[in-house]
Order: structure tokens, then sequence, then C-alpha cells
């Protein structure tokens, strides 16, 4: 399980379609806005580093988002998985800026 603190940019006068839009979402959880209300911060909950980055490509076609930034990440189980041989390594590849900045 990985849990990822993030912030979503979303576009001017937007916020509550992007708000109402991330319901749907039942791994995410809004936290709060900001006071200019183009920033929503929420908590990410997904089983994997794949489905983390594939729930964020999903969220980031919605129109009105103007980025994710994953700000912190706690992924203890997945730690201990490697541990056991489980499994191989956690990749959260595409999270840096220097990925970002190329989609």
């Amino acid at each position: 399980m990985i849990f990822s603190g993030s912030l979503i940019t979303v576009k001017e006068n937007k916020l509550n379609d992007v708000t109402e839009f991330l319901k749907n979402y039942p791994q995410v959880e809004i936290y709060t806005s900001s006071e200019d209300k183009q920033n929503i911060v929420v908590a990410i909950e997904a089983e994997s580093d794949e489905e983390l980055e594939e729930l964020s490509n999903t969220l980031n076609s919605n129109e009105n988002i103007i980025n994710i930034a994953h700000h912190y990440f706690h992924f203890e189980e997945e730690v201990e998985e490697i541990e056991k041989g489980n499994k191989r390594n956690i990749s959260l590849k595409g999270f840096g800026k220097k990925n970002k900045k190329q989609l």
C-alpha cells in the first residue's frame, strides 16, 4: 500500500468542478483547498506504485486539472514486501520533476 500527500492545481474558476470529479475516486481523500481556489490538498491511497501512476494519469486527463504534485510518500508495506523477496522494487517512475516536465 502506498499513501501520497498531493497537491492538485486546477484551472481558474474550476475548483468545484474538479472537487466533484475527485469524489468519483474513493482512493482520493480531499482535505482542503487554497484561498485562491486553485489548489486542492489530497491524500491518495494505492495498492502499488503502478496503480498510483495509473490513477495519476487518469486524474491528469481531466481538462480542468493543470498538475498533480506528489509531495510525500509512505510505502512501508511495499518495503516489507521487498525485504521478504515478494517484490523486486518500487519504481515510482514518472513522479520526479524531470519526468513531469516531459508531460
